[in-house]
């Protein structure tokens, strides 16, 4: 989805009201409904129990007006424990949102504040911020860096409508912050969303549909994408129904070393769970990848080593024949990256398969430039920071280390590869095309992680998808996984996301 300026959706609102003929009540009304939906699925994934409260925090402008529209709507449809604390007395607010204040139920409790203590928040309130939205510009005034402050402060789950207040649209921190953990954008995604200084506040993001006219969003001027799960709905497809084994994609997966046997079980594990037919595993003999737990449709393939379960010249006759039969291949996880693997893993590039490269190939490929292939290929690159930092070096691309999006776009333009740089916020470049994502949480901050989004992105590389719309998706659902998943936090591992892949594709499509 395109991401816009502050401007750039005002004057979306304007062209909705007086071109399309929508009245600000009813776009208002559909932001509130809307994001109620969101809510309720927030809420029900915190408290299974339905023990929790809502405390909505309703400023004067129209973001106000959407909380009270929210207000009414989950009064209605889920829960009698709504409280609202407004800014201002009810007669002050103007238009739209005069109107759907006066429509908020009289069993709710609604309560003119100057100020809040630490006394109003409760366990289990979920706090709704609808503070200030996206017309916010300049500094914070009392009452409202008071409210926020404490609201931060109480530690509570909080949602943010529109955009976390505090934060300016376009990218600016320009005091303190509400900082959410959901936020329920309206129409399309904010600029803030993808500026790393911003986006650490917003949590995770869902967007809600306003029934904006498609040709107006076509006329927006926007050179940053925003991946949602709308998104990823278009690239999601059916399996044919005359399918067998070998038209789902083979995928062969190259890694492993004694240090290190059980990241590529994370990967092939991770690619049969996101659609491949077949799925190889080639590892260096001797390496203990051979006897670790993993699905048994997993066909495992132990290759000659260097005799300290690596890597090495004598691997390749063998590997060369595993990646005659696949469709694409993943060359990396946990694979070392000594002479003998760099040597490796020049050979099996020759090959002209769609590959992705990661962890350890990445390092060798800095190390080693010079052995990247100068031919046409679908090759995807899934760096974190500090191997991003390194291939920039290796490459002599200069870019500043706040520049992600920059940083991405460049490398992938110089190796004619589509790029994944990692990290909130994951940046997906051809260099042409960049994209950044919208999904996943903290958890995802975990080893394997990495591992297991290269067994996705694969997948999809092996089913037929082009190198850039499978980064993108896998990126997606990597990160959603994390999203839906009923562990905490901190609870989270790198195993639980590949039993996670199918219930985030389920959501995104049933029949994908």
């Amino acid at each position: 989805m395109k991401t816009v300026t502050a401007d750039q959706m005002r004057k979306l609102d304007a062209r909705c009201i007086a071109e399309a003929g929508i009245p600000g009540d009813i776009l208002m009304e559909r932001a509130g409904k809307g994001a109620c939906k969101h809510i309720i699925e927030f809420a029900d994934s915190l408290y299974q129990d339905h023990s929790r409260s809502f405390l909505i925090l309703a400023g004067k402008g129209n973001n106000g007006g959407d909380a009270y529209v929210v207000a009414k709507e989950l009064f209605e449809k889920r829960s009698k424990k709504v409280k609202i604390f407004s800014v201002c007395p009810l007669d002050e607010l103007k238009g739209d949102a005069a109107f759907h204040a006066s429509k908020v139920p009289i069993e709710i409790f609604c309560e003119i504040r100057n100020s809040l203590s630490e006394s109003d928040f409760r366990p289990g309130d979920i706090i709704i911020d609808g503070l200030l939205g996206t017309g916010f510009q300049g500094q914070l005034r009392a009452p409202i860096s008071q409210w926020i402050t404490t609201a931060r402060d109480s530690g509570l789950p909080v949602v943010a409508l529109d955009i976390p207040s505090g934060l300016d649209a376009d990218g600016k921190v320009p005091g303190p912050v509400l900082g959410a953990d959901l936020t329920i954008t309206m129409g399309l995604p904010k600029v803030c969303f993808v500026v790393p200084k911003t986006s650490e506040y917003c949590g995770m993001i869902r967007c809600v549909d306003l029934g904006i006219p498609k040709r107006f969003i076509d006329e927006i001027n926007s050179d940053i994408e925003f991946f949602m799960e709308e998104d990823a709905r278009l690239i999601a497809s059916r399996i044919p129904p005359n399918a067998h084994k070998k038209s789902r994609g083979v995928l062969s997966v190259f890694g492993g070393s004694a240090d290190y046997p059980g990241a590529p079980l994370l990967t092939a594990s991770a690619a049969c769970r996101s659609g491949s037919g077949y799925v190889n595993i080639a590892y260096p003999c001797d390496c203990e990848a051979s006897r670790l737990n993993a699905p048994l449709s997993i066909v495992r393939r132990a290759l000659p080593n260097d005799g300290k379960a690596r890597f090495c010249s004598d691997s390749i006759p063998d590997a060369l024949k595993i990646i005659s039969s696949s469709d694409a291949i993943v060359v990396g996880p946990g694979m070392g990256a000594d002479r003998a693997s760099a040597v490796f893993l020049e050979e099996i590039m020759k090959s002209a398969k769609k590959i992705l490269l990661d962890a350890d190939a990445l390092n060798i490929l800095s190390e080693n430039p010079g052995i990247l292939p100068d031919f046409p290929q679908d090759r995807i690159l899934t760096p974190h920071p500090g191997e991003m930092k390194r291939l920039l070096d290796a490459y002599e691309i200069s870019c500043e280390d706040s520049d992600r999006i920059g940083q991405a776009a460049k490398l992938a333009k110089r190796l004619r590869s589509v790029v994944v740089l990692k990290g909130r916020g994951t940046v997906v470049s051809d260099g042409a095309k960049t994209s950044v994502n919208s999904s996943g949480t903290p958890s995802l901050a975990t080893a394997g992680s990495g591992d297991v989004l290269s067994g996705i992105i694969g997948s999809f590389l092996a089913q037929g998808i082009s190198a850039f719309d499978s980064a993108r998706l896998g990126v997606f659902i990597h990160g959603f996984a994390s999203e839906i998943s009923n562990s905490t936090r901190r609870s989270l591992i790198a195993d639980d996301l590949i039993d996670l892949c199918p219930q985030a594709m389920k959501r995104i499509s049933p029949l994908f």
